[in-house]
């Protein structure tokens, strides 16, 4: 329990660190603008511990060297990272480097030289945190390389995953489907999404079962399906409690239950949250092999593979169709379902207790206590 309530201030300076208020120098603007709100929020309510969770790093050279507080942060992504420095240095249209910029000799220059001047203010904001926590081995190592900091410490984010669980893991359950939960957009992959589905499909189609073979699957899914319906109407209750839009999330737990296969195609991911979900659903991941994906999520459990990575459109058409094809062959759903129960392990070490433990453990310094 408490000690006393917590205190909510509302800012009226939080306009500054939203990405719409600068269409220009985005970064530099949301940078210099987190100094201001921190003077704000500060003035109004001066704690011991200052924690950031916002990625506001100029904030925290004013935390600690105007108001005298202690520091830490826990960093979800770097405001910048070495491949985008790269991204602009080999004139790459990226999400983050416009077409026109890549096209241009000396823009790239110029964007180049802004992109490593930022870099530098931001080591040096970062150098006031005393206690550095980053949510993925991918985000950890671009801030010691970036802040040249040597204390900083892996705390997955909490992913809590407890109704996703007790969906059945039976193999029989699960239909030719994949899914793929994530924005549509640039950074997000979302046409390498489209492309490697497109060639999957083009595969099964070459290669698809007789109908009568179908018509027998889908008489021993019917069988089966009636076990499973009170654990994913159990399931899908405990979620709706948990969150206001409860039908929005009922119709995905929904699709999880049903699907075979989980798509994800972001590179570099810095965590990867919605494929923790996937994993623990008994959805098997095809996830991009970089970033956190790579690191933290989708790795052997007891020397078993928990999902598949890809890097290129035929990657993951051929691991898409893999995996269907086990999903649906009487002789190779043992395989499939090894390759559930590791995702679901694996998908176990992000819970909210561990979470809440490792946090707790970290800022426990900060205020005096061993």
């Amino acid at each position: 329990a408490l000690p006393r309530p917590v205190r909510f201030v509302k800012l009226r300076s939080r306009w500054l660190i939203d990405a719409s208020s600068y269409p220009r120098f985005t970064m530099l603007g949301q940078f210099l603008g987190g100094a201001f709100v921190a003077v704000e929020a500060l003035c109004r309510l001066t704690p011991s511990v200052f924690v950031d969770t916002m990625g506001c790093a100029c904030a925290y050279p004013v935390a600690r060297g105007l108001f005298g507080c202690h520091v830490a942060c826990y960093v979800h992504y770097p405001t910048i990272s070495t491949e985008m420095i790269k991204a602009v240095g080999a004139r790459r249209a990226e999400h983050n480097n416009d077409a026109t910029i890549a096209a241009s000799r000396w823009r790239t220059a110029v964007k180049l030289c802004y992109y490593c001047a930022f870099a530098a203010l931001y080591a040096l904001a970062g150098r006031f945190a005393t206690v550095v926590l980053a949510n993925s081995t991918w985000t950890a190592g671009h801030i010691r390389q970036l802040w040249d900091a040597r204390g900083v410490r892996v705390l997955f984010p909490p992913c809590d995953t407890t109704a996703l669980a007790e969906l059945p893991l039976c193999p029989l359950e699960r239909e030719q489907l994949v899914i793929s939960i994530a924005q549509f957009s640039g950074a997000r992959a979302a046409v390498a999404r489209l492309r490697a589905a497109a060639r999957a499909l083009a595969r099964r189609a070459r290669g698809r079962a007789p109908r009568d073979h179908w018509l027998r699957a889908r008489r021993r899914r019917r069988a089966s399906r009636g076990r499973a319906a009170h654990a994913l109407d159990g399931a899908r209750a405990r979620w709706m409690r948990a969150d206001r839009d409860g039908r929005e999330l009922a119709e995905r737990l929904g699709w999880l239950a049903r699907a075979a296969v989980g798509l994800h195609t972001m590179w570099m991911e810095h965590f990867g949250i919605g494929i923790v979900e996937l994993m623990a659903s008994g959805v098997v991941p095809v996830a991009h092999a970089s970033g956190g994906p790579l690191a933290d999520i989708v790795v052997p459990v007891r020397g078993r593979p928990s999902g598949r990575l890809a890097s290129s459109a035929d990657e993951y058409a051929e691991a898409m169709h893999e995996l269907l094809a086990l999903a649906k062959e009487p002789g190779a759903r043992v395989a499939y379902a090894q390759l559930q129960r590791s995702a679901r392990e694996a998908a176990a070490r992000f819970s909210d207790d561990i979470f809440a433990e490792g946090f707790a453990r970290a800022l426990r310094p900060l205020f005096g206590a061993p």
